[in-house]
């Protein structure tokens, strides 16, 4: 098993917009969705996972997180985004979304 991952608190902002850009983004290669969806497919319940469902859920997140941002403390923003990186993103994928949030906080 790999590193448990980690999204410091007060990163949980940069961490959803870095998902976005990925998970939206059809020049992207940091997100495989697509490859996420399959594996779902091929290992858990509930067949017929497609792309528009990681998407979908990922925007889900992000609406709550933007529309109600009092309802959510920094460590259920980052709870919500660690739930769906575990379900949506794989290892590699994960390595490179984790290089462009450091990319982003050097800006």
């Amino acid at each position: 098993m790999g590193r448990k991952r980690v999204i410091v608190q007060k990163e949980a902002p940069l961490w959803l917009g870095v998902l976005l850009d990925a998970a939206f983004d059809p020049t992207s290669t940091a997100l495989d969705l697509k490859r996420s969806a399959d594996v779902l497919n091929h290992t858990g319940p509930g067949h017929g996972w497609q792309v528009r469902h990681g998407q979908a859920d990922l925007l889900a997140i992000a609406s709550n997180l933007t529309q109600y941002p009092h309802d959510y403390s920094d460590a259920r923003r980052t709870e919500l985004l660690l739930a769906w990186a575990e379900r949506w993103v794989q290892a590699d994928d994960w390595r490179r979304l984790q290089e462009r949030v450091r990319k982003r906080r050097q800006r």
